[in-house]
């Protein structure tokens, strides 16, 4: 049984024009099916990265108290996704017992990562450096700006017992990682960083954690199964269509993802990029935008509700919490007293969905029983497989970011006219 429910009743476009797009949507997931680019789908139907990542973890070295991940975007998003998720809140404060503790800077701020470094021992720290290219700017500052710090501490004379690098089949990272004799993951060469959740670059981090993987995998297969059903026009296929006739046919250019459950925030932030990345090209693709419930129904819900109809809306939610908070029996105001925190934040996003409907804003409620390791690798290999079908109707290349590398290259030029400081 699915573990994610896909409701469209609001998303406002009739099921008959959604099905006009079948033909197109299924030849697309066919060509999919056969193309280099569609190695995505394939990847967790394949074992062989799962025995790699398993393989490394059985060299690594006892005493390990941390790991971190460094990596941008793509290479960084879908294993913060998987442990914000499903590893307890509290998991970072309980390292020994469930698994190692996770950080994933994402990020090359100084101040943070600074701070980031100072709070760890080398030699309680395996690393894990994730760039499919190998030349990617900011994980190759987060290695070497850690390296440098940990030398001058004294504190990484055995790289090959406290690195773990997942790149490509070529670059200066696995130049870098073969020299020092530091164990290398696969990075699939079809597979882009924004779609690699489902491989070392995503699940490693997880799986050191604590987090069974093979679970996640085991729904991304029941997704993929799922949206090759009714005639190729799955969940998937549906979602695609909508998501672009509401962009292009009803001029709502916004997509907002209103998200309820701060645990699922990394997966609004992982979404965002699929979308954004894949289809905003040659002056065409909607604009994701994500927001916290319930903190933005006192800030952006307003604008939501009775602003401009201009946007398309995905609520994200779980009908259950993983933790119980009573409140007392005496609190104000009354319809409060003795109720669980978690009722008053599911009534809170039903009301906002009631709210949006009755004002006739279009929304898809996507929402778990609770949140599990299969729930979400559906929503994630559900998602996906609606980009890169969109990609198709929006007529762009999901799987290239010619924006990205003009920005890479330009600061690869501002820095060669400069002294380092």
């Amino acid at each position: 049984m699915s573990e994610l429910v896909v409701d469209l009743a609001h998303a406002g476009v009739a099921e008959a024009e959604l099905l006009a797009y079948g033909p197109a949507l299924r030849a697309e997931l066919e060509r999919l099916d056969g193309a280099p680019e569609g190695e995505f789908l394939r990847v967790p139907h394949q074992p062989g990265h799962v025995r790699q990542m398993q393989a490394v973890r059985r060299t690594l070295p006892d005493g390990l108290r941390d790991v971190v991940q460094l990596g941008i975007g793509g290479s960084s998003l879908g294993a913060q996704t998987l442990c914000a998720a499903l590893l307890p809140a509290r998991h970072n404060e309980r390292v020994g017992r469930d698994g190692l503790r996770c950080h994933l800077p994402d990020n090359v701020d100084p101040e943070s990562f600074a701070a980031l470094l100072e709070r760890l021992d080398p030699k309680k720290t395996l690393v894990h450096v994730v760039s499919k290219s190998g030349g990617t700017l900011e994980p190759a500052a987060q290695l070497f700006a850690l390296l440098e710090k940990w030398r001058r501490a004294g504190g990484a004379k055995k790289l090959a017992s406290h690195f773990v690098v997942t790149t490509g089949r070529t670059g200066s990272l696995r130049a870098f990682a073969e020299r020092e004799g530091i164990p290398i993951l696969d990075f699939p060469e079809a597979v882009g960083g924004r779609f690699s959740v489902f491989t070392a670059s995503g699940l490693f981090v997880p799986a050191l954690c604590g987090i069974p993987v093979a679970r996640v995998l085991a729904g991304a297969r029941a997704m993929d199964a799922r949206c090759r059903g009714d005639a190729g026009l799955g969940p998937a296929g549906r979602l695609a269509a909508l998501y672009w006739l509401q962009d292009q046919k009803r001029e709502r250019r916004i997509h907002v993802e209103l998200i309820y459950g701060d645990a699922l925030i990394c997966a609004g932030d992982w979404f965002r990029q699929l979308w954004a990345e894949s289809l905003g090209k040659q002056g065409r693709g909607p604009t994701p935008v994500v927001a916290r419930g319930t903190t933005d129904q006192h800030s952006l819900v307003q604008l939501f509700v009775d602003g401009p109809d201009d946007k398309l809306y995905t609520v994200l939610r779980s009908a259950s919490s993983r933790a119980k908070l009573r409140i007392g029996r005496d609190a104000e105001p009354a319809v409060l007293r003795g109720r669980d925190m978690g009722e008053l934040f599911r009534a809170e996003a039903q009301g906002t969905i009631e709210a949006l409907v009755d004002r006739g804003r279009p929304l898809v409620d996507l929402r778990f029983p609770r949140v599990t390791p299969e729930g979400l690798g559906e929503l994630l290999m559900l998602q996906q497989m609606q980009t890169a079908l969109a990609a198709a109707l929006y007529g762009v290349y999901a799987f290239d970011q010619p924006g990205v590398e003009a920005g890479k290259v330009a600061a690869v030029r501002i820095l060669s006219g400069t002294r380092p400081g």
